[in-house]
């Protein structure tokens, strides 16, 4: 026997979760002010179908306890989980959802229960019958026999009528927590004697995404492999592991764009799926997104990788390229991470005070002293070289600049040196230069010229050999752009 049937509640106490349907479905038991129709909502695997047959038997239980728990030793309660009761009646609408089986439930149930006090009906998947079905149901449910009850169970409520709704009772089943399917975990595999790491049971909890029967039957193929360990588990599931995602986002952070490519390669070179590791990802962003939810600057950064990735996600089913949008994001991403730059170890905010301090005078914001062109200007303009491209809202002229490097300051003229043509050559477009001046002055004050040019060596990060043996990240952004439709303004191209 599977050990989803095995360890299938079977009263109350041991039902999961769910504790506003438990206790308003047993107070009503208790007062005997059943409702004759309950419509179950909820994700699959949280216990609709298991809390519809705990209710049946404790409206049919001979000696229920307290009055609203069935003791499970009696016939009915015996016959209930066999699956053996005749009055307990289990249809599954997926299959059997023309008009014709409701009338044959509609002839059958005016019937006296044969074995049980009451006849009870579990339709599950209930939004699956068809719109004479469920107008041949209503009738039934507007004057119900009284000693027949009905439970109705969906995973897609809005998709049943609202003349079916108005005359249940309705639950909304919600996903059960990541600590109390852990918790349930722990109980089943102590009771089988496995061997388990606690991280192995929280990380099955948290991959079945609240659906308690999905956790347990991981949880049963994880034991006929042996010990139930966290590596086995990502091994089996195809997961990435915590120690990539976080070295992921360390690339990202310190804009390190091939170097997360090829981490991305890596973990695709090894069988692992792209998609998932993609809802990893993002997962592990939102981790990071609440922990560092007092910081605006650092929340808004993983906001932006959120909806990055999140993008290229989507994208990647209409890509002919799937691995495309992916690589997008990254550099993408990388343009973000500019905002954390590495050798930053002074708040951001106290940095600012101190050179509005020292560079504007106090009656007017008047530019730098010229005599500061010299060394320390260019250390200046290198030092704050991410305002400059936080000032810039254009994402084209942006990720341009990403391969450009300011390498020297003279005469007013700041010398740009870029790795690749086809970014120089869009800077030096009249109408993209004056986009860069007017972010150049707002950080320094001044109004400088650009100069920008072709590097013959090259240094680039993105296009560094050492770092990757592909140099063609530049052109497929490009191609990328043209794929997605993603357009430059008409006079910045």
């Amino acid at each position: 026997m599977s050990f989803y049937l095995k360890y299938r509640p079977q009263n109350f106490a041991s039902l999961v979760g769910q504790d506003h349907a438990k206790k308003t479905i047993q107070n009503a038991l208790k007062s005997h002010t059943l409702s004759h129709a309950y419509l179950f909502c909820g994700p699959r695997g949280t216990g609709k179908t298991s809390m519809a047959r705990i209710l049946a038997k404790g409206l049919n239980c001979e000696k229920p306890i307290n009055e609203i728990e069935p003791c499970n030793q009696c016939n009915i309660c015996t016959s209930i989980n066999a699956g053996k009761l005749v009055d307990l009646i289990e249809i599954d609408a997926a299959s059997n959802r023309g008009i014709d089986e409701i009338r044959e439930l509609r002839e059958k149930i005016v019937f006296a229960p044969s074995q049980a006090k009451t006849k009870v009906y579990i339709i599950d998947e209930v939004h699956m019958l068809t719109k004479e079905a469920f107008n041949a149901l209503l009738k039934t449910l507007e004057e119900p026999p009284s000693h027949a009850y009905f439970v109705l169970a969906t995973t897609e409520a809005h998709k049943i009528p609202e003349t079916i709704i108005s005359r249940c009772q309705q639950f909304t089943f919600s996903r059960i927590s990541v600590s109390d399917t852990s918790r349930r975990l722990q109980e089943i595999a102590e009771n089988e004697g496995a061997v388990y790491e606690k991280e192995a049971l929280d990380l099955i909890a948290k991959l079945s995404a609240g659906g308690l029967r999905d956790a347990i039957g991981l949880l049963e193929q994880m034991m006929t492999v042996g010990d139930v360990t966290a590596e086995k588990v990502s091994e089996s599931l195809g997961l990435t592991g915590s120690e990539h995602l976080e070295k992921f986002f360390a690339y990202l952070l310190e804009r390190k764009a091939l170097k997360a490519i090829e981490l991305l390669n890596q973990i695709k070179s090894k069988g692992k799926s792209t998609a998932q590791f993609l809802r990893e990802l993002i997962s592990h962003f939102r981790e990071q997104m609440l922990i560092n939810l007092g910081n605006s600057k650092d929340t808004q950064i993983i906001l932006d990788f959120i909806e990055t990735f999140t993008t290229a996600k989507q994208q990647m089913d209409l890509s002919p390229i799937p691995e495309l949008p992916i690589e997008i994001a990254i550099i993408k991403a990388c343009g973000f991470a500019v905002e954390k730059p590495k050798d930053e170890t002074v708040p951001q905010s106290a940095q600012k005070k101190e050179k509005e301090a020292s560079a504007v005078p106090a009656e007017k914001p008047v530019t730098p002293k010229q005599e500061s062109q010299g060394e320390l200007q260019m250390e200046q303009i290198k030092k704050d070289w991410h305002r400059v491209l936080e000032a810039i809202d254009t994402p084209f002229i942006k990720m341009s600049l990403l391969d450009g490097e300011p390498i020297r300051y003279e005469g007013g003229i700041l010398t740009i040196s870029f790795a690749s043509s086809a970014y120089m050559e869009k800077v030096n477009n009249a109408a993209n230069q004056a986009v860069v001046q007017k972010a150049l002055e707002k950080v320094f004050g001044k109004k400088l010229s650009l100069n920008p040019e072709l590097r013959k060596v090259n240094l680039s990060p993105l296009t560094r050999k050492k770092e990757a043996p592909d140099t063609k990240v530049p052109g497929a952004v490009e191609m990328a752009a043209e794929v997605f439709g993603i357009k430059q303004d008409q006079n910045q191209t």
